[in-house]
């Protein structure tokens, strides 16, 4: 959660962008005096103060008691300044009074909100996910509680057949593989798991009390990446893994995202749209498919540019991510074109969802010299078990979405299964 401090007075921003701010999920809290500052950021971890470039003369012991607080708070209390004008020495007095960013009125929302978003970067890093195959259960509730002491998220399995079900279920960052093992060998396990596209890049390393080098070779041969030893050190076996999921995720970040909103690319959430199919009907549970097209997008890339387009296109990346829940997936298709998998959610569900997101885009304000613009988007969605694969949902939520345009555009049309 993000939170934005605002003296009580300060309305220079206007009520509007506030309320756009808060389009974000972005908490926008007032105060009356710099002690509420240093209480709200002891009590919520972080925030950041917008404040008046006007109140560093008229106000000095109020901005000297706010330079005492950062000096105190570090990295968790950062300052923006905004002004009427842009000149050398207002921005020189914001400099000189903490501040790390500032905006000349009238603020463009979305690039306030770029602002806030990197200024808050600190995001808490989620904890490794790692699985563990060992038919010894003594020794893999040892090695999972190993692991979870450190930090992370384990998931073990004792018969290997439980492997590829847990593998889509908990989508690992690594695996850990005993190399003996009755009913299938590690080295075995490790060719299996290859065999499936989804998986071919997840590190797979061997746990193991072998020691001779050519059968370690011929493991890995079969699909291993490396071997660690047994017995091996708790603090050894932490480190070890903490440094392959590392590199695990950052590889797998940036082979699955789209390099300019960071969310999945088409390929991987054409993934994750099989692979949610498949949890939804392990569980019997439902699950949408929404896909948003954002409406006359190329008029906007025509009369204001590419470099507004893409703003418009982040912010909308950015609504989604912030808006939506944890366990739903938000993919760019390219273009001007995103994709939402809604585990849990049934048609009806989804679109009243979507349709607030709907809104919510729609209010925002965008703004390049002097002129103010606002964009909307339209939506198609399908639901499963109505549609039964992610092909039949994604061709389903592409019909839905050619008829919310042709009827008029800034709508959203759920897709009826055909008698």
């Amino acid at each position: 959660m993000k939170n934005v401090f605002i003296r009580a007075g300060d309305r220079g921003m206007g009520s509007e962008l506030l309320e756009q701010l808060r389009i974000f999920g972005i908490t926008v809290h007032e105060i009356e005096a710099a002690d509420e500052v240093a209480r709200l950021v002891s009590a919520m971890g972080a925030g950041l103060l917008l404040s008046d470039c006007a109140r560093i003369d008229r106000e000095p012991a109020f901005m000297a008691e706010l330079r005492r607080l950062k000096g105190e708070l570090g990295s968790s209390l950062r300052l923006v300044f905004y002004a009427d004008r842009d000149d050398f020495d207002t921005r020189l007095k914001a400099v000189r009074s903490g501040g790390e960013a500032f905006f000349q009125l009238p603020v463009d929302a979305p690039r306030l909100i770029d602002r806030i978003d990197a200024l808050f970067d600190r995001r808490e890093i989620p904890p490794y996910r790692v699985l563990l195959v060992d038919d010894d259960p003594e020794q893999l509730e040892y090695n999972a509680l190993i692991l979870r002491q450190a930090g992370m998220a384990p998931s073990i399995a004792s018969d290997p057949a439980r492997v590829i079900p847990l593998l889509i279920e908990t989508r690992p960052e690594i695996v850990l593989l005993d190399m003996y093992m009755p009913s299938c060998s590690g080295s075995e396990l490790a060719a299996l798991i290859r065999q499936n596209e989804a998986f071919s890049g997840l590190p797979i390393v061997y746990l193991s009390v072998e020691r001779d080098l050519e059968r370690q070779m011929g493991a890995l041969v079969q699909g291993g990446d490396e071997f660690l030893e047994k017995p091996i050190k708790p603090e050894h076996l932490v480190a070890s893994v903490a440094i392959r999921a590392e590199r695990s995720r950052t590889t797998r970040f940036y082979m699955e995202r789209d390099p300019l909103t960071g969310l999945l690319n088409h390929t991987n959430l054409a993934e994750r749209l099989g692979t949610e199919i498949l949890r939804a009907r392990r569980t019997g549970s439902v699950l949408s498919f929404a896909k948003i097209d954002i409406d006359n997008f190329k008029s906007v890339n025509e009369e204001f540019g590419h470099f507004t387009g893409d703003r418009v296109l982040r912010s909308l990346g950015r609504l989604l991510e912030e808006r939506l829940r944890r366990t739903d997936v938000v993919g760019r298709f390219g273009g001007e074109e995103f994709g939402v998998i809604l585990p849990g959610t049934d048609g009806r569900a989804a679109a009243r969802l979507v349709d607030e997101l709907r809104g919510n885009f729609g209010r925002l304000l965008h703004r390049v010299d002097d002129r103010e613009f606002s964009v909307t988007f339209s939506c198609g969605l399908a639901a499963y078990p109505e549609f039964l694969s992610a092909a039949e949902l994604g061709e389903a939520a592409a019909r839905a979405l050619g008829r919310a345009k042709s009827e008029g555009r800034d709508r959203s049309v759920v897709e009826a299964p055909r008698a």
